[in-house]
């Protein structure tokens, strides 16, 4: 296997691997002795490290006792980010307009990693950077990179699903910000913004893999 190939294969594990960032909300979730919505609830109310109500003047109960997983989900979530797309840059031939795309994707990294290190009951304006940076770069990076790679091989043939997701999440966002949930309340509306980056990236992770395993089953023979 070529160093290209080598590159592109850590940065498709590092992208299938983000699965765990799902897999942890699952598990964090489990720990909860009051019951935990997906309409309701925040994602980061699983990294809240006190049990009470939050916000102060809410109704909303949370009490997360596995928090310190979750916290440390999202730190790997942002490398995992920030890794892959460093690694995959190279996978395409420059144009400013790709360069623009990934670069986009590279700042939700370090966006989901000051959400983890900052829980939202411990600095809020912290957290809602990091999350800002994840939500708005995130989805903006996918559906400018999407438009970018459709005549790149062997990207095209995903640059439509990288494009919709992009926009669905950037629609998303909007529609969160301004409060606008669509009978999915505040925290299913906040997952149509923050789920499409980690699906693009579990997507195109296993599409590589499968991609360089055919490659690498072709050559040998």
């Amino acid at each position: 296997m070529s160093h290209s190939n080598r590159s592109t294969a850590l940065a498709a594990m590092l992208c299938a691997t983000a699965v765990q960032f799902f897999i942890a909300q699952a598990i964090v979730q489990l720990g909860w002795t009051t019951p935990f919505s997906l309409r309701e609830n925040f994602i980061s109310d699983l990294g809240n490290t006190t049990c009470g109500p939050y916000p102060l003047d809410s109704a909303m109960y949370v009490c997360s006792p596995w928090h310190a997983w979750m916290n440390a989900s999202f730190v790997l979530f942002g490398a995992q980010i920030i890794a892959g797309t460093i690694l995959f840059f190279r996978s395409a031939p420059f144009s400013l307009a790709r360069t623009l795309g990934w670069a986009l994707i590279f700042l939700a990294g370090p966006g989901v990693i000051l959400v983890g290190l900052y829980p939202e009951n411990e600095s809020i304006e912290l957290h809602r950077l990091g999350a800002a940076l994840n939500f708005v770069c995130g989805n903006l990076g996918m559906a400018v990179l999407g438009v970018a790679i459709r005549t790149v091989e062997p990207w095209r043939r995903i640059w439509t699903f990288t494009t919709i997701t992009g926009i669905v999440g950037a629609v998303s966002t909007v529609l969160f910000v301004e409060e606008i949930f669509l009978g999915l309340g505040i925290g299913g509306m906040e997952r149509l913004a923050a789920y499409p980056l980690p699906i693009w990236m579990i997507v195109v992770g296993v599409w590589w893999l499968r991609g360089l395993s055919t490659s690498d089953a072709a050559h040998s023979t």
